[in-house]
């Protein structure tokens, strides 16, 4: 019988980081075409990177090295000839994951062995097998190579052989745990045969970047200092310390939600990572890479396996029956976190603060618990709050006082209005954005604004980089280039030296078209009959009623615009990454199309001030996952009454679905032509998170939010719109910017869905 059989590429001394990386990186790939092929990979691993292993040419063998590959040599070919009689052996353990650390190695070796049938095979004989395994290894001691301690095990049917193999030579030694197990993939009890999953568990690790790697080695290192104290007080309470593949497991879920740099920085990194044990009572991680709620069954356990009350819940990513450190002493290993010394601050003394990776995500939090998750992890503090209130003064001030002046030219600065999620009070926590709308003078219709927008916003841009020093020595002003020949926006960044933390700032020139609002205020048909005579782009002059597009948002309850954040978290955390999937001029829906679909789906099913978040969130990914059916619009600012707006309105709710009218701009279908199945893909799979299941195990469900209305064709081509609003509706209330005067009847805010 012939056994082929690969050895990985050996690194060439003095060649350079790079080449080492690329030739770890062909390795890798080469040992998982191997084992998918059926070919042997002999692994060299990190051998001959140590001392005294190769010559002074840095190519050739030394003495040493020439033994140490001949052993490795002879147990590959002894691994050869006994195949038939143990199935494979797989080297895990830090060893085989590429995180062992400097003068002590630990390996776990599981050996599948074909004797195995089932589970049960394996539970009745293994303890036989590890009483064989260990006399082999006392027999083998005799050749005086290495000198072997066998650790003596307390049960009576023992999982494991742990023993340690030093050098007489080298001051080195391995500690070897051997596991015995069987070559099958399927669910008994509690992680007892997690074993049979090393294979996965050591790729999930080997697979990641060579620095998370490092930060692995860095957790485990103080791991050992920081633990060793207390594993004698640990038996004696009868709860031993979490293992080290809890904390190689957080490390990468750190990585993962924090930051995915791979130039991370290290500091952070170990800080985040001492964030997550010090709260360890809140910790609930999975990962479905391997496994997944898609199977109906495999649904039902995770959700009870997830619904568990462990602190902490850390799901095995390659064995979902086992709960990584249960029963553990975490509380021990919080105490050791030693997010007070030197290396968790910076050099001016302040403490380093941790990536946002905060002890849970959105997809592990318990719906219950939603709305904590919104005040602890997505509401701005009133610092933040401060710095964007400082940082929009700065630029206010610069627009109403400096832009034009001197420029010879008549236009003028009318006023400015904040817009975005900072005008509407829906801003995210630490997401610095803001959209400044500016409305200028001379510009008497939407041709005029569409001809003369170009040189507006070279003008304010030239007027920006005159004024960069009158700014302040502490702000530092940069303006992005744009690729457009004729832009929309100006876009540029103020980043303060003294904080280190930066705003992005949108300008938008605009026509005043709606003139001065008040209470109540509702345009004029004829000012949306111009708009239409102007022939624009969609949504091209919707900054002209961002007032409109505010106001209808500032003056919901706070608890919907609470939804409207949660919606955009999501969005920002696990929509946008589906951006490598688009094509050449293919976008994803904006987040205001998502922040519509919010109000629609309260309007339409929560409308009180105090509804469940968990439902309303359900309801709105709902909405998105039928998303082909929508056709959603509001009458607040304009309808039907006027004839050429009315057949305008019907005209644009006869496109393909979904349809969602921006309340403010009735040329705008916001989102239309984007990839929506993008977004409904992903709002299937947040359907099967936690986020959206109660901690009895059942589903969140959705409100009642009919999709389709059906329009009654009457006489000829007339249209009878099925109204859905009663004087019952729940009104918008008012906008408490609007200074007192003259108030015409309040309008009500309501959608309709045909």
């Amino acid at each position: 019988m012939t056994f082929m059989v690969f050895s990985s590429i050996l690194p060439v001394e003095g060649k350079g980081q790079g080449r080492d990386c690329r030739i770890v990186e062909v390795n890798e790939w080469l040992r998982r075409w191997c084992r998918r092929e059926g070919f042997g990979f002999f692994d060299h691993g990190m051998v001959f990177h140590e001392g005294g292993v190769l010559g002074r040419d840095g190519l050739h063998l030394t003495k040493r090295g020439k033994s140490i590959f001949a052993s490795r040599l002879a147990n590959l070919v002894r691994m050869a000839l006994n195949r038939g009689k143990e199935t494979k052996a797989l080297r895990g353990g830090s060893l085989g994951k590429g995180t062992s650390l400097k003068g002590g190695s630990d390996a776990d070796l599981v050996v599948f062995l074909s004797c195995f049938k089932g589970y049960s095979d394996q539970e009745t004989t293994r303890a036989a097998i590890i009483k064989e395994i260990k006399r082999m290894l006392e027999k083998c001691q005799q050749q005086k190579q290495f000198e072997v301690s066998i650790k003596q095990s307390r049960w009576p049917n023992p999982r494991v052989l742990s023993f340690m193999m030093s050098s007489k030579t080298l001051d080195e030694s391995i500690e070897f745990d051997m596991l015995p197990a069987c070559n099958a993939l399927s669910t008994p009890r509690g992680g007892e045969f997690s074993t049979c999953f090393t294979e996965l568990q050591r790729d999930f690790v080997v697979d990641r970047r060579t620095k998370v790697k490092s930060l692995i080695r860095l957790v485990k290192y103080w791991y050992k200092q920081g633990t060793s104290v207390h594993t004698k007080s640990t038996w004696k309470r009868g709860s031993p310390c979490p293992p080290q593949y809890a904390l190689e497991l957080l490390s990468v879920y750190a990585w993962e939600q924090g930051s995915r740099d791979r130039a991370f920085d290290m500091a952070k990194g170990f800080r985040t990572v001492l964030e997550l044990i010090r709260h360890y009572k809140k910790l609930s991680v999975y990962w479905t890479i391997n496994y997944n709620f898609a199977d109906k069954l495999l649904e039902r356990f995770l959700h009870r396996q997830l619904q568990k009350d462990r602190s902490p819940l850390i799901l095995d990513l390659a064995d979902l029956m086992g709960i990584v450190g249960e029963g553990s002493s975490w509380d021990l290993v919080a105490w050791a976190c030693c997010c007070g010394q030197r290396c968790c601050r910076k050099p001016a003394g302040s403490a380093l603060q941790p990536w946002p990776a905060l002890s849970m995500g959105l997809y592990q939090m318990p719906a219950e618990e939603l709305d904590t998750f919104i005040t602890n992890n997505l509401q701005p503090n009133q610092v933040f709050k401060m710095q964007i209130s400082t940082a929009i003064n700065t630029i206010f001030l610069f627009l109403t006082q400096n832009c034009f002046r001197n420029s010879g030219s008549a236009m003028r600065v009318l006023k400015v209005v904040k817009a975005g999620s900072s005008g509407k009070g829906t801003a995210l926590k630490d997401v610095s954005d803001v959209d400044l709308v500016v409305f200028v003078s001379k510009i008497t219709d939407f041709r005029a604004l569409k001809a003369e927008r170009k040189k507006i916003i070279a003008e304010i841009q030239t007027r920006l980089e005159e004024c960069r020093g009158s700014l302040g020595k502490d702000l530092v002003l940069s303006i992005k280039k744009t690729k457009w020949e004729n832009p929309r926006v100006l876009t540029f960044t103020l980043t303060s030296n003294t904080m280190g933390e930066h705003i992005d700032f949108d300008v938008l020139p605009a026509f005043d078209a709606l003139g001065q609002l008040y209470r109540g205020y509702k345009p004029d048909p004829e000012v949306y009959v111009r708009l239409m005579d102007s022939d624009p782009e969609g949504s091209e002059f919707s900054p002209c009623f961002t007032e409109l597009q505010r106001n209808f948002v500032m003056a919901l309850p706070t608890k919907l615009k609470s939804l409207i954040r949660l919606v955009k978290h999501w969005y920002k955390q696990y929509v946008l990454p589906h951006k490598k999937k688009l094509g050449r001029e293919e976008s994803l829906p904006p987040q205001y199309a998502l922040e519509l679909l919010s109000v629609c789906a309260w309007e339409r099913g929560g409308r009180g001030p105090a509804f469940n978040m968990a439902e309303g969130f359900r309801t709105v990914l709902e909405l998105i996952r039928q998303h082909a059916q929508l056709c959603v619009y509001w009458t607040i600012n304009y309808g039907f009454e006027n004839e050429t707006l009315g057949w305008y309105l019907k005209y644009q709710l006869y496109k393909s679905r979904p349809i969602i009218l921006d309340p403010a701009d009735p040329t705008g279908i916001v989102g239309h032509g984007s990839r929506w199945d993008l977004v409904a893909q992903e709002a299937e799979r947040c359907c099967a998170q936690q986020c959206c299941w109660k901690r009895n195990g059942s589903p969140v469900q959705p409100w009642n939010v009919p999709l389709q209305q059906t329009w009654r064709a009457a006489e000829g081509d007339d249209f009878d719109l099925q109204s859905r609003t009663t004087d019952k509706e729940y009104p918008i209330t008012e906008n408490q910017m609007f200074a007192n005067g003259s108030h015409a009847a309040e309008e009500e805010s309501y959608c309709t869905l045909l």
